[in-house]
């Protein structure tokens, strides 16, 4: 077996330069065969769906905890046969009878192991959002392309061929002109508690490993999924679910780079715990002609109700305003005349496990072909849709603490953006919070400059669009 040095030693530009020869060109009738990393979540509905495509085995499965990597194959013999078990993904890199591994690991490894894995000759299909920041999306274009390796991000909407149509009608103006999109999503959560310092990670982890390229401190109750709230391991609910709903934005409007501003306003509120990232949070995206504002809520409908929020009728998705009419869903929507009178519904086959199993058939058919252009989700179209989160995170760390109602004052000159404050300011009221002493951060208003992926005016802006990497885990410069 490669050495784990060795491993580390090959993620650099001066060695990786060549593809594993052990690297296939598969063919129409060649099994092909799937390493499930991360079997926590979304990496168990991995394990269920890809062996009902023809043609695909998982052979493989890996997970830093050995109670869920044991737990996750014992599962999966009983209904597909014998798998072999890894707690090292560098290890699956290395195996030569893997041809495409299902990167469903935290979000601070999925620059590092596509990377990794298209070095090592593996087609990839990556889990939302694309990548950890907006520099390292770059470096996985770039080892994707060098190695010539399909590699498809799993924001599984856009393989909804019949909602593909619809926003295609939308741009074509079946509606009149479109003047603005919302996102939305409103989940209600509970707080996460509070611990007084580092916590001891469980016997069964291997932390070091599942830290990778982040720190190692852990700062929360709960080991799994709680991760998302901090800033150095997650992207808080706004990357958590956002670019599945701001994919949905962006596409409607035909965007295929990014805006040239960002704005937020955005908090933490009632939670006493350690979480850092907002639970409240609005961000504005200066697309033009028509601008996209994300609306993020944690908190319920008011206060003693477990009840979640809803805009139109709507929690989850997206409402699109146009000069005749509007669009309110999500997998399925409504079409309304401009009186609000339902004038049509949106809605098609979905397929299993809420449309990735289409994403799944989608990332098979394109590793047959050998063509990137035949993926519903590219390295590129997820980069754009995950980095608004990204964009919008940066705002809010480098906002100014204001008190709710001084900071949503300030927004109201901002199309879109104002009557999501003054919806966000009475949702605050109604969950007891005293907007009038209660401080949000309201974001820095940051100019983007779409073809360099820089902040032309802030370089502590730009500062954010990268991290520090601890040693052995580091994505590199060259790939």
């Amino acid at each position: 077996m490669t050495s784990l040095t060795r491993r580390n030693f090959l993620a650099t530009a001066a060695v990786a330069a060549a593809v594993r020869p052990w690297s296939r060109v598969l063919g129409a009738n060649s099994d092909i065969r799937i390493a499930v990393i991360g079997a926590n979540n979304i990496g168990r509905t991995h394990l269920n769906g890809f062996p009902q495509i023809p043609g695909v085995r998982v052979v493989a499965v890996c997970d830093v905890d050995s109670q869920v990597l044991g737990e996750r194959a014992a599962t999966f013999e009983k209904e597909h046969g014998a798998i072999r078990k890894y707690g090292d993904l560098r290890e699956v890199f290395d195996a030569p009878d893997v041809d495409a591994v299902v990167l469903a690991v935290p979000n601070h490894w999925h620059a590092l192991g596509t990377v990794w894995a298209c070095q090592a000759g593996k087609d990839v299909y990556v889990e939302k959002p694309c990548s950890f920041n907006v520099w390292e999306a770059g470096q996985m274009k770039k080892a994707a392309e060098k190695y010539q390796r399909i590699v498809q991000v799993g924001i599984q909407r856009r393989s909804l061929s019949f909602m593909q149509d619809w926003f295609q009608e939308l741009r074509n103006g079946v509606l009149g002109k479109i003047q603005g999109v919302r996102g939305l999503y409103y989940a209600r959560r509970e707080s996460i508690g509070k611990v007084s310092g580092p916590q001891s990670p469980p016997v069964t982890v291997n932390h070091d490993l599942w830290s990778g390229p982040a720190p190692t401190p852990i700062l929360r109750q709960r080991y799994h999924y709680d991760w998302h709230w901090f800033w150095d391991l997650g992207n808080g609910e706004l990357g958590n679910n956002g670019p599945h709903v701001l994919d949905l934005a962006r596409t409607v409007i035909g965007a295929n780079e990014f805006p040239k501003s960002v704005w937020s306003i955005g908090g933490r509120f009632q939670f006493d715990d350690n979480g850092q990232t907002p639970n409240t949070h609005l961000i504005h995206y200066g697309y033009e002609p028509a601008p996209i504002v994300m609306e993020i809520r944690n908190l319920p409908e008011q206060a003693g109700t477990k009840k979640n929020n809803s805009y139109r009728g709507l929690g989850v998705g997206i409402v699109v305003d146009c000069e005749g009419g509007s669009y309110v869903g999500f997998d399925k929507g409504t079409v309304y005349d401009k009186q609000g009178k339902e004038i049509r519904k949106i809605q098609g086959e979905i397929g299993g496990d809420g449309g990735r199993q289409n994403h799944r058939k989608n990332f098979i058919a394109a590793l047959r072909s050998r063509r990137s252009e035949d993926l519903n989700c590219t390295v590129q179209q997820g980069h754009l849709s995950s980095s608004l989160c990204h964009l919008g995170n940066i705002s809010h760390r480098l906002g100014t603490p204001l008190s709710v109602e001084a900071a949503n004052e300030r927004i109201q000159s901002e199309p879109y953006l104002g009557d999501a404050g003054q919806r966000m300011l009475q949702h605050l009221q109604a969950n007891n919070i005293n907007t009038g002493t209660a401080e949000i951060a309201l974001g820095a208003a940051l100019t983007f400059d779409p073809h360099t992926e820089t902040f032309p005016d802030s370089q502590p802006a730009n500062l954010l669009l990268k991290r520090e990497y601890r040693p052995g885990f580091v994505v590199p410069e060259q790939v």
